[in-house]
């Protein structure tokens, strides 16, 4: 089995054998009093259905001596279904995603949760124990992939050691043991600027009207290929947990350079909470926040939503000052001309669409360039959020 997994502080943007899923990256703790009764169906059509469905019904316990976190699980959307308090990783720790125990229980009940629908698809007794062997694609913020060692520490929680998965979802549970061939680390980021570079037409063309339209002035002279060829170029990926900034010169990323912010857009969704409390609007978490903010408004929610989303959005210029800040930071110790810079990942569609990122860097960056302007590209939204995984996925062809 074959996993391109881009884990993300929101999101899970993964492709499990070529099946992609993406949910947020949140789980529940049951208690006692949680725990549902089995799963029944009506009839097979019905159960066929489910199955189908089941990386998004997952219901786990975890047996693993890399996992010290203990208890029964549901997993992403089965956890924002389920009503009962979400756990999610901690954006404000010092210690990071190869250190969470969460980045191994995702990863080994997707694994599991594939393997599964593997068997009940081929008509495999899954009263018996069933087996897979992994091997994972993956990638950690560029400030703690470029820390000595961290990255063959992650790797060591996967390999040489057997974990366990068990689904609780039927009356009979069903287990799947979890062996790695093979886990490749790469740095967020970097993923994604080796996917723009692939020169897919329908990113280069959006990344070439990105251009054209807002900065017309370079229009005649910059070309879709000027874009992905570029040899000198800035990514900036904002997440949910992190903000990379990498910093790519003559066709290598300077780790020297690039950094990673502690705090993403997920930082700002949290103080925008804090925020909306005190006005009287209730929500549970930021993860609530978000939902809401996903779902389209109707006549009797149209000035509530309205008011919230105005809120909300007043508390990303304070987050947009931090990112050019930290921009100026990586500039400074580049050494060498940046030629564009390309801006991805979940965070970056809310901040193009609703604050002055754009322009605040367009202007950090003409310092650094003589007074001349060096353009500032968004992926499109429908891209933005899974360049990383793009990205992934072509390692993962290489190395499988």
């Amino acid at each position: 089995m074959i996993i391109s997994n881009d884990l993300g502080y929101g999101s899970i943007k993964v492709n499990v054998e070529g099946e992609e899923k993406k949910f947020p990256s949140v789980l529940a703790i049951q208690r006692e009093q949680d725990i549902l009764a089995p799963v029944e169906f009506e009839d097979q059509s019905e159960k066929d259905v489910y199955m189908k469905d089941f990386l998004n019904h997952m219901d786990v316990t975890v047996s693993s001596s890399s996992v010290k976190m203990q208890g029964r699980y549901l997993i992403g959307n089965a956890a924002i279904d389920s009503g009962l308090q979400l756990t999610s990783f901690d954006i404000n720790s010092l210690s990071g995603k190869a250190d969470s125990d969460l980045s191994l229980i995702f990863t080994l009940s997707l694994a599991a949760g594939k393997r599964v629908k593997e068997a009940y698809e081929s008509g495999e007794d899954l009263s018996n124990t069933l087996k897979t062997e992994v091997t994972l694609v993956t990638a950690l913020p560029v400030k703690e992939g470029k820390k000595k060692d961290v990255k063959d520490a992650y790797k060591n929680r996967y390999l040489g050691k057997v974990h366990q998965v068990t689904f609780h979802n039927f009356a009979n549970p069903v287990t799947v043991s979890v062996t790695f061939k093979a886990v490749y680390v790469a740095n967020e980021g970097e993923t994604a600027a080796l996917y723009i570079a692939s020169n897919e037409k329908k990113l280069t063309n959006a990344l070439k009207k990105d251009l054209d339209d807002n900065f017309p002035e370079l229009s005649k002279f910059v070309s879709k290929e000027d874009i992905i060829s570029s040899k000198n170029i800035g990514i900036l990926d904002i997440g949910g947990g992190t903000v990379d900034i990498i910093i790519i010169i003559n066709g290598k990323a300077v780790a020297s350079a690039s950094l990673s912010m502690n705090e993403g857009y997920d930082n700002a969704l949290d103080e925008a909470v804090d925020y909306l409390t005190e006005h009287q609007y209730s929500f549970k978490d930021r993860t609530d926040l978000k939902e809401y903010l996903e779902q389209e408004a109707t006549g009797l929610s149209k000035r509530r939503h309205e008011a919230v989303e105005n809120m909300v959005y007043e508390q990303l210029d304070p987050f947009c000052d931090r990112i050019v800040d930290n921009v100026s930071k990586a500039l400074n110790k580049a050494g060498a001309g940046i030629e564009e810079f390309i801006c991805v990942g979940g965070g970056s569609i809310p901040m193009n669409a609703h604050s002055n990122l754009r322009s605040a860097m367009v202007e950090k960056l003409k310092q650094y360039n003589g007074g001349d302007i060096v353009p500032v590209l968004f992926a499109p939204d429908d891209k933005a959020q899974t360049l990383n995984l793009e990205g992934l996925k072509f390692i993962a062809k290489k190395v499988a």
